[in-house]
């Protein structure tokens, strides 16, 4: 299996399309990764911590367990366990912590204690998306070094909204995106652009 060997830690953040990620996961595993889970607070309310722990076959890790006293540093663990961090879906205000460097929730301060690779996949309003602010902050991680998929065109979880560019991309883009990155194939994503 090309994924036998790699490790994967998915960090789940707080928007719309986080019910789409136990299939990311799924598909993560059945390519052969060991999968890790990072849930943010915002992510539990549109995805439950137990779908994402069956999805992963253990248990996730949240701000509770971050703050568990098992004489461990959990964020400096996970960040040097995992090969890659799959951040999945990639909120506007997600890249926006890590591009000014913020660290007091769990998924951030994973990124910030020094995560080898980081493949961020985007899903947000387009107008979120087309933000100078955003663009800066997306920006900013390319120019460390971050990968991206997506995000892709289409139509949005809200039916008052047009299409556009904002979609999360497709399991297998995600997946296929991950691999990519492990490799050290050049990143196609659409996100710097």
């Amino acid at each position: 299996m090309e994924g036998a060997g790699k490790r994967i830690l998915v960090g789940v953040t707080g928007g719309i399309a986080a019910y789409k990620v136990p299939g990311v996961i799924r598909r993560l595993r059945e390519a052969g990764f060991e999968v890790e889970v990072v849930a943010t607070p915002g992510a539990l309310r549109f995805v439950p911590e137990e779908t994402l722990a069956v999805a992963a076959g253990r248990r996730i890790h949240t701000e509770e367990s971050w703050w568990e006293a098992t004489g461990g540093i959990e964020h400096v663990r996970l960040a040097r366990w995992a090969d890659l961090v799959l951040v999945v879906p990639a909120t506007a205000d997600a890249i926006a912590r890590a591009a000014i460097g913020l660290g007091d929730d769990l998924l951030s301060a994973i990124i910030l204690a020094g995560a080898q690779k980081v493949l961020w996949a985007p899903a947000m309003n387009p107008e979120m998306w087309k933000s100078p602010a955003t663009r800066r902050n997306v920006a900013t991680l390319a120019g460390w070094g971050h990968s991206f998929v997506g995000p892709e065109e289409g139509r949005m979880a809200s039916e008052e909204e047009e299409p556009g560019v904002g979609r999360l991309s497709g399991e297998q883009e995600i997946v296929a995106a991950v691999k990519a990155a492990l490799s050290g194939a050049p990143d196609t994503g659409r996100a710097p652009g």
